[in-house]
């Protein structure tokens, strides 16, 4: 839960001028999401449900707000693969609002196990957030064949590991969620090889350069993790445990590749 919180209270509202090209300065959405965010923390803290799931309900609206300008911002725009990953990194992370919400009504999820309710948020708050978002702004900045395939792997890997899950709690087409994750892992390899060599040109200062490397060199060892577990059914050998995906895996995303990234980005754009 920390690092979905952190997501929720810092990654996404400053990253505002990269999504919508605005300041780099705190904003009035700025300010609103953020407030909503703390909602979100506040409704862990509740004993009854009924508060827990309203307190819920300001971050979800918000990100389907933040969902629909998303999509309108497409109206403007050439329809390139950076533009629609950029966009889906607003639309996603909706999805994991809707599953927060569903989390605290404690109700059985299609039997699914509260763990694995809120590992799926996470993961629409992370893989559908950070990752969308990097490999949009790369295939702006540096338009080519690698960034673009980088941005369609990525906006077809990350439902389909969802849907993987999925189809493997009810024991059906196993092979969705292998086959999700590799997609998946294959456009993250892209975002992580263009991070690095941003990071590796003399175009931005040393301490974007820095944040750039060390954005690039997390996401390629959390994702390389992730294939592992992802392949767990095929070869169990490479596969970590549980909780060593969520310190290990979810850390190395959320601060390394994220927080890293959009500092890099956001120094760039300053």
């Amino acid at each position: 839960m920390p690092l979905l919180f952190f997501a929720a209270l810092f990654l996404m509202p400053f990253s505002h001028a990269l999504q919508r090209g605005a300041s780099v300065t705190m904003t009035r959405d700025t300010k609103l999401e953020v407030f909503c965010a703390f909602m979100l923390v506040l409704s862990f803290a509740q004993d009854e449900v009924l508060w827990a799931v309203v307190l819920t309900l300001p971050w979800l609206v918000w990100r389907a707000w933040w969902a629909v300008g998303s999509v309108q911002t497409l109206r403007h725009a050439q329809w390139t693969a950076g533009d629609l990953a950029a966009a889906s990194a607003g639309v996603f992370p909706v999805i994991g609002a809707l599953w927060l919400t569903l989390h605290q009504t404690n109700w059985p999820l299609f039997g699914f196990d509260p763990l694995i309710v809120m590992l799926t948020a996470a993961h629409f708050h992370h893989a559908g957030f950070t990752l969308p978002l990097m490999a949009g702004l790369n295939a702006k900045a540096r338009p080519g064949c690698w960034t673009r395939f980088s941005c369609v792997a990525i906006l077809l890997g990350v439902p389909l590991v969802a849907i993987g899950i999925t189809c493997t709690h009810f024991g059906v087409l196993k092979f969705v969620e292998p086959f999700g994750v590799t997609v998946l892992v294959l456009g993250a390899l892209g975002v992580a090889v263009s991070q690095i060599q941003r990071g590796l040109e003399k175009e931005c200062g040393a301490l974007a350069r820095l944040w750039f490397v060390v954005s690039g060199v997390s996401l390629l060892t959390a994702m390389l993790l992730a294939l592992g577990f992802g392949l767990r059914y095929v070869i169990p050998n490479f596969a970590l445990t549980m909780p060593q995906m969520w310190a290990i895996h979810g850390t190395l995303n959320v601060f390394g590749f994220g927080l890293c990234g959009i500092l890099a980005w956001r120094s760039v754009k300053r």
